[in-house]
């Protein structure tokens, strides 16, 4: 949610990069290709005013952030290689300090950032971006899969935003995702994106990264991210001053012996780092004893959860994939991320494509303290991601009152009646991953279609089919000309019912339209806003589990897609066209 640093109020800490008055300009041509909106540097440690230095040094990484200036921001972003001496450690280490050893790695990222700036806006807001791409051409012989030859092609998502998912004028695009592999932004093109922001948009985190079916896996893992942060008019909690914002991207890196992942097959061969933390290994995060602070935490991994407790604290989670829940606190901490049953399913673990907002309170007792990744399912065992040290001055801090947060966040509940009165339209949708020879699937397999890996390609996707369709049909992935489009009428409310048929939680994510989850195996549930929905994890063909969402098709007509958020299985084929129609 919405901090007064929305607002640009925070000055910069430096004036080396821009006017010492910026408030005197309109238009600002900075570094980073920015035209429009103001530019900050990341905020250095967590002292305040004359207080004297802390002992011990925050080396949390945070990105710059570009406000916008007259109700907008205009940048370029540039998409390219570049090296970076990272900590490569092995997954799953319990302890502090984990054994790790310094790589140079080659990575793509934007602008040369990990992560990319944090975009600061307001409801109402216009985003203007120019995408550069600036990697080199593509190996259009790596894979016997043509679709997965475009690497190094690419394109641009705003996850989460609900904006216009077209080209809203010649040459100008929204929030457009459907380019075939062949068709995205090539090496050295440029595409203009402009996102208007409703004046009724939901305050909270959003983020943005590359889309393109064949290449997205490979691009999101180097890291090519960013965080958007949407305020209100409405100052729909408007945090305190005081409060210190933070906004921390998670991923695994994965990497070859020489520091490099530059294709799907890659990602397949190369091994998996344990959790970074805006790109730092077991970084160091200092309090002060009583101080609160307000952490983003955004799963940019492209497979595994992540499920954040930090030792004997609470988080007080208050927004899902930036709605907030109904004037309420949900408190995860040791006890609580256990339980992951169909009544609390998926609790406090964020699935790839998620993101929780919290405010952390530091315990009144001096000391250091772990912030772990809990044991999800799916997930790899506990892991220490950082370490949190409470020191200083202590300073007295009281926890908002939940009823501060908004009621509903914009979006009001999905009501039987509602569904009833704009068509009631009911959906049965499967997601599975499949051997080729499954029953499930045409037979034979279309010859002139890439519906699998072979296995000549020696990788370990080879022979499956990555899925989707309507219960009743038969199942296909996104390249095939068998794949299914959900058509869908503007304004209509619908009730889809996802099903699983595999062990992992595939975390289901859908543009431009959030959904409202009201059941977990069929099992009603304290329903939820959320974008990114992790089916209920163990479904088999035999005894499928399911999730159920309502979901408001608004405002927006053309063409989008939903998808598999591990990144591997959309590539592969795991996502749908949604078309909404007038």
């Amino acid at each position: 949610m919405s901090t007064s640093n929305h607002h640009g109020a925070r000055q910069p800490l430096t004036t080396a990069a821009g006017p010492a008055d910026p408030k005197r300009r309109d238009v600002l041509r900075w570094s980073l290709g920015l035209s429009a909106g103001l530019i900050l540097p990341p905020l250095a440690g967590c002292g305040s005013g004359s207080d004297a230095p802390e002992a011990t040094a925050d080396t949390l990484p945070e990105a710059s952030r570009i406000y916008a200036r007259n109700g907008l921001i205009d940048i370029d972003l540039m998409a390219a290689y570049g090296n970076r001496n990272v900590q490569f450690a092995a997954p799953s280490q319990n302890a502090y300090p984990g054994t790790s050893q310094s790589v140079n790695a080659y990575l793509r990222s934007y602008n040369g950032g990990l992560p990319a700036p944090t975009l600061c806006l307001n409801a109402g807001d216009t985003l203007r971006i120019r995408l550069q791409n600036r990697l080199p051409e593509n190996d259009t012989k790596y894979s016997s899969l043509n679709f997965l030859n475009y690497q190094n092609s690419t394109n641009l998502h705003f996850h989460g935003l609900h904006v216009d998912p077209k080209e809203i004028r010649p040459g100008v695009y929204g929030d457009y995702m459907v380019d075939t592999p062949d068709a995205g932004v090539a090496p050295g093109a440029d595409r203009q994106h402009e996102i208007a922001l409703p004046a009724d948009h939901p305050s909270g985190i959003y983020w943005y990264h590359p889309h393109l079916h064949g290449s997205t896996t490979t691009q999101v893992l180097n890291g090519m991210f960013g965080a958007i942060l949407i305020s209100t008019p409405r100052n729909d909690f408007d945090l305190a001053e005081d409060i210190r914002e933070r906004v921390i991207f998670v991923h695994r890196l994965n990497l070859s012996d020489k520091g490099r992942s530059d294709t799907l097959y890659d990602y397949t061969g190369n091994s998996n780092s344990g959790f970074v933390l805006n790109g730092a290994y077991q970084p160091t995060i200092v309090m002060r004893p009583g101080e609160i602070q307000n952490w983003h935490f955004l799963n940019a991994d492209v497979f595994y959860p992540f499920s954040p407790v930090l030792d004997e604290h609470t988080l007080w989670h208050y927004a899902r994939d930036g709605n907030a829940f109904p004037r309420q606190y949900r408190p995860i901490n040791a006890e609580s991320v256990t339980q992951t049953d169909s009544a609390h399913w998926p609790g406090g673990a964020m699935y790839p494509g998620n993101r929780n907002s919290v405010l952390v309170q530091a315990s009144k007792t001096p000391g250091t303290y772990y912030l772990r990744c809990a044991k999800a399912p799916s997930g790899m065992d506990p892991e220490i991601v950082a370490r949190v040290v409470v020191e200083g001055t202590p300073v007295d801090m009281d926890l908002p009152s939940p009823h501060r947060l908004p009621l509903y966040n914009n979006y009001q509940p999905i009501t039987d009646a509602e569904l009833a009165q704009h068509g009631g339209k009911t959906r049965a949708v499967i997601l599975a991953v499949l051997n080729k020879n499954s029953p499930l699937l045409t037979q034979p397999v279309p010859e002139d279609e890439e519906w699998f890996i072979p296995a000549t390609d020696n990788s370990s996707l080879a022979n499956f089919v990555f899925a989707t369709g309507n219960s009743g049909a038969k199942l296909a992935p996104f390249q095939s000309a068998l794949a299914t489009t959900q058509i869908v009428a503007l304004n209509a409310v619908e009730e889809w019912t996802l099903y699983n048929l595999n062990g992992y939680p595939h975390p289901f994510h859908i543009h431009v339209n959030d959904c409202y989850v009201i059941k977990v195996n069929g099992q009603d549930i304290e329903p939820y806003w959320a974008d990114t929905i992790p089916l209920a994890p163990n479904g088999s063909l035999d005894q499928p589990t399911s999730i159920t969402f309502r979901s408001r098709f608004t405002d927006f007509t053309g063409s989008f897609v939903w998808h598999c958020h591990a990144l591997d299985h959309e590539d592969m084929g795991m996502m749908e066209l949604v078309e909404v129609v007038a």
